[in-house]
Parts: C-alpha cells; sequence; structure tokens
C-alpha cells in the first residue's frame, strides 16, 4: 500500500507557503501545481496529490504539513483564488427552466416545419429520376395532411391544454427560484467562506477517528488491515492511517484553527 502524506490530503485546501519552497523538490512539484489542486480539491472534494509525495520521509511529513497550511488562509483570499470561485460558483448556478409554449405557439411552429419540409420534398421530387418521383409524392401528401389537419385546432382542447401548460410552468419557474435562493446560500457572491467551511468539516470528519495502532497483513501483492472493518473504511481514513499520526495530527490542527477564523 502507497505511502501517503497528509500534507497532500490538505492539497485540496491548502497552497503552498514562501516556506515551503524547500519542500517543492521533494513534492516534485510547483506552486501553480499545487494552487490547481487546491482549487480541483475545493470544487470536488477531493484529497487528490502529486504522486512524489509517497516517497517523503515519514519524519518530515509533519513540517510538509505545517507549511503548506500557513499559507492556506492567504491563497484563499487572493484575487486569483476569488476570480477562480467567481467561476466556479457561476458553474454551479441551476439553469432556468425553458417554458412550454402554449398550444397556439407551438401549432405554429410545427406548421412551419411542416411547410418548410415540404417545400424540401418538392425540390427533391423535382430533381428526382421519373421512375423516383412518386416516392416523394407520396411522402408530400401525407405532410400536407398533416398540416391540414394542424390548421383545424380544436378550441376547447386548447384551451385545456394551455391551462396544463400555464401551470406546469408556473412551477417550473417556483422550483427555479427554490433552486436558485439554495445556490445563493451556498454560494454566496464573492465569499468561498461557506464552501471552505464544507471541505475543512469533512476533512477533519474523515481523519477523526483513525486507528494508527492498526496492523496490516500481506495478503496476495497486496497489505489489508488485520481487522477487516477497516477494508471498508473510506479512501480518506485510509490515506490519513498511512500518512501517520504526526502528519495527520498537524493537518486537523490547522483545519480546526482555519475553521475558527472563518
Amino acid at each position: 500500500m502507497k505511502q501517503i502524506i497528509v500534507a497532500l490530503l490538505l492539497v485540496p485546501f491548502f497552497a503552498v507557503s514562501p516556506g515551503i519552497d524547500e519542500h517543492l523538490a521533494a513534492m516534485k512539484t510547483t506552486k501553480n501545481a499545487v494552487q490547481d489542486f487546491v482549487q480541483s480539491g475545493i470544487a470536488y472534494g477531493s484529497f487528490s496529490y502529486p504522486t512524489a509525495c509517497a516517497a517523503i520521509p515519514m519524519a518530515k511529513r509533519a513540517a510538509v504539513v505545517r507549511a503548506v497550511g500557513e499559507f492556506a488562509r492567504s491563497f484563499t483570499k487572493t484575487q486569483a483564488f476569488l476570480q477562480w470561485y467567481a467561476s466556479y460558483r457561476e458553474e454551479k448556478k441551476p439553469s432556468a427552466p425553458e417554458a412550454t409554449p402554449a398550444m397556439a405557439d407551438s401549432r405554429a411552429k410545427q406548421l412551419a416545419d411542416l411547410k418548410a419540409s415540404i417545400a424540401e420534398q418538392e425540390k427533391a421530387q423535382a430533381n428526382a429520376p421519373a421512375d423516383q418521383k412518386g416516392i416523394f409524392r407520396d411522402v408530400i401528401a401525407a405532410l400536407r395532411q398533416m398540416v391540414k389537419e394542424l390548421e383545424k385546432p380544436d378550441p376547447a382542447q386548447d384551451a385545456q391544454m394551455d391551462a396544463y401548460i400555464k401551470e406546469a410552468n408556473a412551477e417550473g419557474a417556483k422550483h427555479y427560484k427554490e433552486k436558485l435562493a439554495a445556490w445563493e446560500k451556498e454560494y454566496p457572491a464573492g465569499d468561498p467562506k461557506p464552501l471552505l467551511k464544507l471541505r475543512l468539516r469533512e476533512f477533519l470528519d474523515a481523519t477523526g477517528n483513525v486507528d494508527f495502532g492498526a496492523k496490516l497483513v500481506k495478503k496476495g501483492d497486496a497489505l489489508v488491515f488485520v481487522n477487516p472493518a477497516y477494508e471498508n473504511k473510506e479512501s480518506r481514513w485510509k490515506t490519513a492511517y498511512r500518512a501517520g499520526k504526526e502528519a495527520t495530527e498537524a493537518a486537523r490542527a490547522i483545519a480546526q484553527q482555519w475553521l475558527k477564523e472563518l
């Protein structure tokens, strides 16, 4: 099983601080790349990290976590991050429903489409060989019959359908208004704090009861937990376990302090 550092568990939340330059070589990454991890992690709630971080010695991981966390709050206040948040927020905005047109408008469009199809078929018929013109004749006749039927609407039936359409459109508009209000609450303009709080709490919840003393046993080519219940733990729990107690506790301390300040 891979060794994974909690410092990179926090990459979804934390950017690289000026004081962590010395660690970038070990992580085989750059500040810009880590910032991309930050934004991606905040967007999707993932604990992604550069794969090279698995090679960082256990004894150095807590220091990396603290260095990474030091710059976290500063990065999420930068204009670049706020611009990203604005773009992400817009992506999450619910789409307005498309209102169903009234029967008269719907019928008018259908008639226009049918008449356009008839014109196309007539043009194709004129250019077709003599032995194929009959095929187009039948198609054109069927289309004209459809036009004839549409041009004789049933007013009572249309009124009934229009009432249903009006009710459905009103219900759709109501649901959209509710979704819009929920979106504005979840992603307030210019304020990423609710999203940051959510991701930090998710991290704390996922790493709050890790059994760092759990034993592993080799099974085939893989290492598995002696306690079978731990094999069913979510990936973030297992990631924290592999990171080690010191690194995880350092990461949790940063997250807890940041939550207090948000």
